[in-house]
């Protein structure tokens, strides 16, 4: 059976992702998502000028902290 063209791009885009995906998987860590979330929180209270700009930095801080502190033992 002859499959189209566009199955065997898909086929590629789908392999290619899943490559990706597992490379992500590898590279990343909770601690790396808390960490980069926590800057991400803390940026954005420190852009907010009034309402609750404390609470993101709050936030912020202590998820960077969580990352930092959590054991890298698996």
């Amino acid at each position: 059976m002859d499959v189209g063209y566009e199955v065997n791009i898909i086929k590629r885009f789908g392999n290619l992702l899943k490559s990706w995906a597992g490379a992500l998987k590898r590279g990343f860590d909770i601690r790396d998502f808390l960490v980069l979330g926590g800057i991400a929180m803390l940026g954005y209270g420190l852009y907010l000028k009034w309402g609750e700009w404390l609470a993101y930095i709050v936030c912020g801080v202590l998820l960077m902290l969580v990352g930092y502190v959590m054991n890298g033992d698996k």
